[in-house]
């Protein structure tokens, strides 16, 4: 079997991204990928400092095995699939504003 450029593409986008669900604007971010579950968890702290000087609201970061459809996700481009994936107090926080 052979891969397409796309393939292989999409088959190295799959890694260990850090995924954080903020308010303000409602939106899923996504940084990586990262060599594995113990790097995207030490970078979290970087990254959430960049999102405190947005002023957002952190609902939820988390290092994640998956592969983004995007980097950030606007409230108006969530599809059900990723409220499906998000922890449970993000879509809390969707519903509560």
């Amino acid at each position: 079997m052979t891969l397409t450029l796309d393939d292989r593409q999409s088959i190295l986008s799959v890694g260990w991204w850090l995924e954080v669900g903020a308010t303000h604007p409602l939106r899923i971010s996504y940084f990586g990928p990262f060599e594995d579950h113990t790097a995207a968890e030490c970078a979290k702290h970087e990254f959430l400092e960049d999102f405190e000087h947005e002023k957002a609201n952190i609902v939820y970061a988390r290092a994640r095995l998956c592969e983004p459809r995007q980097r950030v996700i606007y409230e108006n481009e969530l599809t059900i699939e990723d409220l499906k994936t998000s922890p449970p107090t993000f879509f809390e926080a969707l519903v509560m504003r």
